[in-house]
């Protein structure tokens, strides 16, 4: 699929974002901020460079620069090694000086995530910075990709769209695969398999992969991380398939939930209150809304249920380019309370409910953001699927 994305009009969002910050001069290591302005795969440690006159340049390592020189569209692509004077922070200072901003105002991507792999500037890197260029007043930045990357171009839209299909397909494959005695890692093979075949070139790796819980591991309180084990599908057990298709850098996040037999009462009463709840999440996706009145209107939900106590009080969270996974996350804190949906924004569906013992039931979805409501981009249906055995 050819799909046309304005990478100069993307840099002229952050830049405009940077203005507003009045910075001279933007360094983004996140990954995510690697992947928006570079267009491309970008695995190892790295670092963007973005001026306000119009500098753009990516520095990675040297091992893989050949690649990223044909795969992204930049033409300041500059190779590190670990050598001296050759080293990633090193020539962040030399850009820096090049681009005349030793005493300007730099911004950094400073913080912390539950996610081990976001690519926060660490203590260690911002101390060599800041000694290394002892004029230059330092301000953390984080809003500057965040804000940019936030409503999604309508390229991005389209591959969000195509990763969504993908995803559905990897779903529908388990769906007609699954019987008792299969493994959680063939469930996951069988899912990947899928999505690999229909073009997705990278799958999630911080939690397992394809995410696969059978049974008891389907039932850890607040739903557990679920990496696929060799533990194997009995009847009666629910199963949570979570699968993360990426395609051309834009990821899909897709969570299903299957019983083998008939549920018993108790666990098609969990069904029935999570399916609602589910239901109220991706309606109140709609543009203008803060994502406290969403959460609020959600938890409103699960307490009239009778679930609050077995509901992960998390609702969603970002999606765009890849490693664009939080921003915002739907959590009724002091981060994100005031934050604004806005059309074309696209957010994740999120729901855990899980009664220990009984069952365990995981939403996610990608759900685009209207005057309207949500819009789901997977067609995989809410509901809870029965397969009879």
């Amino acid at each position: 699929m050819n799909t046309y994305i304005d990478y100069h009009q993307r840099i002229k969002k952050i830049q405009d974002e940077m203005k507003k910050s009045d910075l001279d001069l933007f360094v983004g290591t996140r990954t995510v901020s690697l992947s928006y302005v570079a267009g491309a795969f970008v695995p190892w440690r790295s670092a963007v460079v973005v001026s306000r006159d119009g500098y753009v340049g990516l520095i990675s390592m040297l091992l893989d620069c050949e690649r990223l020189k044909n795969e992204s569209w930049l033409a300041n692509i500059s190779p590190y090694a670990p050598l001296p004077g050759m080293d990633l922070l090193d020539l962040i200072v030399h850009f820096v000086k090049q681009n005349k901003a030793q005493k300007g105002r730099i911004g950094v991507e400073l913080g912390h995530s539950p996610r081990g792999n976001t690519g926060y500037l660490f203590a260690t890197e911002f101390e060599f910075l800041k000694t290394a260029l002892p004029a230059a007043t330092f301000v953390n930045a984080v809003n500057i990709v965040d804000r940019a990357c936030y409503i999604k171009e309508p390229g991005e839209i389209k591959l969000l769209r195509q990763a969504a299909a993908i995803a559905d397909a990897g779903i529908n494959c388990v769906r007609h695969s699954l019987e008792i005695g299969m493994t959680e890692t063939e469930i996951a093979g069988i899912g990947e398999m899928e999505l690999r075949r229909l073009g997705s070139e990278y799958h999630w790796a911080v939690t397992g992969s394809s995410e696969i819980a059978t049974g008891y591991r389907a039932t850890y309180a607040m739903n557990g991380t679920t990496q696929p084990t060799q533990k194997m599908v009995q009847a009666g057990e629910n199963i949570i398939v979570d699968l993360h298709p990426l395609y051309q850098l834009y990821p899909s996040d897709l969570a299903h939930n299957f019983i083998l037999g008939k549920p018993s009462p108790e666990q098609q009463k969990l069904a029935d209150a999570y399916l609602k709840t589910a239901e109220t999440i991706v309606r109140n996706f709609k543009a203008g809304n803060t994502v406290g009145d969403i959460s609020k209107n959600v938890m409103d939900t699960v307490t009239e249920l009778g679930y609050a106590q077995y509901t992960i009080p998390s609702f969603g969270h970002g999606l765009g380019v890849f490693g664009h996974e939080w921003y915002p996350a739907i959590v009724n804190n002091d981060e994100f309370r005031d934050v604004v949906l806005e059309e074309n924004v696209v957010e994740v569906a999120f729901l855990a409910m899980t009664v220990p013992g009984v069952c365990g039931m995981r939403l996610e979805c990608p759900v685009l953001v209207t005057k309207d409501g949500g819009e789901m981009l997977c067609k995989t249906p809410l509901a809870l699927t029965v397969l009879e055995v």
